[in-house]
Formats: C-alpha cells, sequence, structure tokens
C-alpha cells in the first residue's frame, strides 16, 4: 500500500506528467491485449488450389526409375487417383470426361519421398506448401513426441489429423508415410517431466521404453547418440519381438557391427563412415562421453587417420545386411559453407519465418564458422564434407543401400527444396542421376514396404506424378523444373504451386505466425530436451 506521503507526492506531479503516465499505462494493456490475440488468433488456412477429377495426360515421356529409361510419347490416364492406363496415342472415345493436360515436351516422374523430415505444430503454414509446391508427396517424420503434450512439434495426433485429412481431401499434406517415436537416448537429451525411463539407462528401461512407443502407434523407435550397447541390444531384441522397426543416429558407444547385425532398419546422416573409419574409434567409444570429445582437433584426426581398408570392409558388410542409409548431405554441407555469403544470404530464406531464421539458423552458421578452423589453419569442416562425399560414393559402389532424406528443417535446410538439393549432391557424390531419383521414388517404397502402391510410374499404382519442363536422367538439378503436380486425386498447375508458395512466404513474414511459433517453442518440452543435449 501506498503511504499518505507517496500519495500526496503523487497528487503533487504536473497534469502532464499524470497525463503521461496514464497514457503509458494504456499502451501498455492494450499491448498486452493484441499480443494475447496475435498468438491465440487461429492461422490461416493452407489453401487447396488443385483441380480434382480423372485425368489425361497426353504426349508425355515417363521417366522409367525401374528401368533407367525415357519411353516417349505416352498418354497415361488416372482415374480415382490411381494410375489407370499407359499407352500410345490411347484413343479419345471413353476419355472425354477426363481433364487433359498436354505433356508435350515434358517427362513425368514419380512423386519424389524426402524419408526424414521435421515436423511442427505449424506445419501446414509452413512445411506443408513448401513440400506440395516441390513435388513432395511422401515424407518419413523422424522428430517424434515423448507422448506428452507438445506446443511446437507435431506429435501423433497431429500426424493422424493431417493424414485423415488427406483421405478425405479436407486438407493438402504430404502423406506421412512413416513416422518415429521420439529419440531414445542415454542420460542426456530428456524432457524434464517424461517417465523416468525415457533415460533408457539400461537394458530394463528400454525393453520398457518399447512398449511405451509401441503402444503409441509408432512405427519405427529412433536411437540417438548416447544409447549403451547393453541398452541397445535390448532395444532391438525387444523392437523385433514387437514388429516394430529401428531406425534413426548410429549411436557413438554401439559398433557399426553390432548395428547391423541387430537389424537396423536405417542409419541416419553422413558421419556412419567419418568415425567407423576412424583408427581411433574404439578409443573414442570407450570415453566416459565421447559427444563431448567431438572437438576441433577430434574432426582433424577423422580425416588424418581415415582407414580406407577398414572403411571398404564395413561398406562391404552394410552391402551384405538389410540396412539402408539416409545421408543427409544437407547438414555437412551447411557446416562447410557456413562462412559462404552466397550461402548465407540464400533467396530461399524469405520462406522460413525469421523467428527460426535469426534465432536459430544464423546463429548455428555462426557456430559452425567458429568451429570450422583448425589450429593449423585447415577448414576441417570442408575436408569432413569432401570425405563424406568420397564414402557415399564409395558406398554406393560397394552396394551399400540409400534412401534419399534431408534432414528438412535443420539449419539451412530448406523444406521441400531441400530434397532436390539433396539429390543434386547424390549426383555430385558420384551417384548417376537415375540412382538419385531411385532412392528418392521406388526405392524409398521399396524401404517403406509400400512399392506395390507407390515409387514408380505403372498401371494400378497411385497416381502421384510430377511433371517436368526438362529430362532429370540428363540433369538431375531438373526434378525442380516442375510445371504440375498429380497428387491424391488433383491436379496442381505450375500457378497452384506458386501460390502455394506465396501463402508460405506470406507466413513467414506473418508477425502473427512468427509469435505463435516463438510461443510454442517456450512451451516445448521437446525443445527444451533438445537444446540441453
Amino acid at each position: 500500500m501506498k503511504t499518505s506521503d507517496q500519495r500526496r507526492a503523487f497528487c503533487a506531479w504536473p497534469r502532464s506528467i499524470k497525463q503521461l503516465f496514464a497514457i503509458l499505462a494504456g499502451l501498455t494493456i492494450a499491448l498486452a491485449v493484441v499480443l494475447v490475440a496475435l498468438l491465440n488468433w487461429p492461422l490461416p488456412e493452407m489453401p487447396r488450389p488443385g483441380v480434382s477429377g480423372d485425368f489425361l495426360v497426353r504426349n508425355v515421356a515417363i521417366v522409367d526409375v525401374v528401368n533407367d529409361r525415357i519411353v516417349p510419347g505416352r498418354d497415361v490416364v488416372v482415374r480415382n487417383g490411381r494410375i489407370d492406363s499407359i499407352g500410345a496415342s490411347l484413343p479419345e472415345i471413353g476419355n472425354r470426361d477426363l481433364f487433359v493436360v498436354d505433356g508435350t515436351g515434358k517427362f513425368l516422374i514419380p512423386g519424389l519421398w524426402d524419408m526424414h523430415v521435421h515436423s511442427l505444430k505449424m506445419s501446414p503454414q509452413y512445411t506443408h506448401p513448401l513440400s506440395i509446391a516441390n513435388g513432395i508427396t511422401g515424407v518419413r517424420e523422424m522428430w517424434g513426441c515423448p507422448s506428452l503434450p507438445d506446443s511446437f512439434v507435431a506429435c501423433g495426433d497431429d500426424i493422424n489429423r493431417w493424414r485423415a485429412g488427406l483421405q478425405d481431401h479436407s486438407r493438402l499434406a504430404p502423406r506421412y508415410i512413416m513416422r518415429s517415436s521420439f529419440a531414445i537416448n542415454g542420460e542426456e537429451g530428456v524432457p524434464s517431466g517424461a517417465p523416468a525411463f525415457f533415460k533408457t539407462r539400461n537394458a530394463d528401461e528400454a525393453r520398457a521404453l518399447v512398449a511405451h512407443h509401441g503402444a503409441d502407434g509408432v512405427d519405427l523407435l529412433k536411437t540417438y547418440n548416447n544409447v549403451s550397447v547393453a541398452a541397445y541390444g535390448a532395444l532391438a531384441a525387444e523392437a523385433s519381438k514387437r514388429g516394430l522397426l529401428v531406425a534413426g543416429h548410429l549411436p557413438v558407444r554401439v559398433p557399426l557391427r553390432t548395428v547391423l547385425a541387430a537389424g537396423q532398419h536405417s542409419i541416419e546422416h553422413p558421419r556412419i563412415f567419418l568415425f567407423e573409419c576412424y583408427r581411433g574409434a574404439a578409443e573414442f567409444r570407450a570415453l566416459p562421453n565421447p559427444e563431448a570429445a567431438y572437438t576441433t582437433d577430434l574432426r582433424a584426426r577423422l580425416i588424418d587417420e581415415h582407414d580406407p581398408v577398414r572403411c571398404a570392409e564395413l561398406m562391404a558388410a552394410m552391402a551384405a545386411s538389410e540396412t539402408w542409409w539416409t545421408p543427409t548431405l544437407q547438414v555437412l554441407r551447411m557446416s562447410a559453407l557456413a562462412g559462404n555469403r552466397e550461402f548465407r544470404e540464400d533467396p530461399r530464406r524469405r520462406y522460413i519465418p525469421f523467428i527460426l531464421w535469426a534465432g536459430l539458423w544464423q546463429p548455428d552458421a555462426d557456430r559452425a564458422v567458429a568451429q570450422a578452423r583448425h589450429a593449423s589453419g585447415r577448414d576441417v569442416n570442408a575436408e569432413l564434407y569432401r570425405l563424406a562425399m568420397d564414402n557415399l560414393r564409395q558406398a554406393h559402389e560397394a552396394g551399400v543401400r540409400i534412401v534419399a532424406g534431408t534432414d528438412a528443417g535443420d539449419t539451412y535446410v530448406f523444406p521441400g527444396f531441400a530434397i532436390h538439393d539433396e539429390l543434386a549432391e547424390l549426383v555430385r557424390a558420384g551417384l548417376a542421376p537415375t540412382d538419385a531419383l531411385r532412392s528418392a521414388t521406388i526405392d524409398a517404397a521399396r524401404f517403406s514396404g509400400k512399392a506395390r502402391e507407390y515409387g514408380s510410374i505403372e498401371a494400378g499404382k497411385v497416381a502421384d506424378m510430377i511433371l517436368l519442363d526438362a529430362n532429370p536422367l540428363t540433369d538431375i538439378r531438373s526434378t525442380n523444373k516442375i510445371a504440375g503436380l498429380f497428387f491424391n486425386g488433383q491436379y496442381l498447375s505450375r500457378a497452384a504451386l506458386d501460390e502455394l508458395l506465396a501463402f508460405a512466404e506470406d507466413q513467414a513474414g506473418s508477425l502473427r505466425t512468427n509469435l505463435q511459433l516463438l510461443w510454442g517453442a517456450l512451451r516445448s518440452p521437446v525443445v527444451w530436451a533438445q537444446a540441453a543435449d
């Protein structure tokens, strides 16, 4: 309470000062009201600009990803969202009810799948329009939630809602082919409030965690960096009993051969052979905290003490296994190019919410620059990137199965656009354009157990197809020269796809969108867990 002296002092203030205080108080209240309104006001719905119905694509060149060839001058009939027939100059009779798309001079490829993405609660305003506009018709979700409500990351209920909306044509989103559990980790990286067994400190906790995620309906269990050998063995065995796949990082304490023997479905990211082919790998695994030892000096040793003979043996072992590799080359590319001005000023930044750009992407790139320079003057990040590209070429030649994924949502991995960047990186590393294209089409479908329905342009399959202006087998960068998209029983012209891009750009620059994104991140257990990791 104010004392009588304080009240008298206040009353003695000039009228102008009192008025100023009243105005400031009013402005503060008004600002608070506006802020609350912005945080709670519904976000705009993503447009659905396509044409629905059955289609006839006239005189198009089909890119046959199964047989590595171009089949020119074909007509393709699509009915009820599936490829009904394919032929040369199909008769007009019976096709007058079809919406005709002229494919003359164009190329038809299967829809692209990005097999490593991270979705947000706000993906309908952010990643979904960018994905569809770039011809991404299927994704594998690799973030997951610890079965806790989350305000930032897309959880199972979000993905199920998007799947249902796609099925009843009430929303436009890529097909969520598979979704993972939250990262299964060791002592670190566990959200506060999560059950204790999320720490996966031993075999019993690993088995309990498998049961927990299995009940949540995930398709795969995502391994992370700090899982012990004992916990990993129990995790893999229990997952096998329950018919669940294991995919994710190669835990730093678990040798590659152990993971291969356990039947892990895929290993993510480009660092597999950087560590496994390091002559000091065994000593590195034995450190009390290997993650903390990932210094600039260590990265230099990974290069200097790379063992090509050991590497060839490990690649042969992986080729003989059932394990796939999702290289996500974009991750190391960012570290290697973070100091490049042209790279940092990529014009596609206009599609990234400025909260993410300023709060995450730019600081992360700055850290990469600071950590790149070795005491000797070497840029070890650039050297590691080149070595990873060599590893990929050698692994492919050895027969290691590769599936395309981008880590979309990570720093400088532009959602939607990144799949085209990744395919170009695969070719730059040494894959033929056909092999790169397969990794995002038929091989991605095979990986997912869905090759009977997706992945190639064949009669009877789902008609998720991209119409291109140029031949991707001549230049893989032609995958982003999209003239139109057939997806989920709709045809989206170039103009319709541009409408989606415009929507995404508007949302990225929207104050309301960015405030809601920031507020969601601040309240997210998953974000806080990964920030501490």
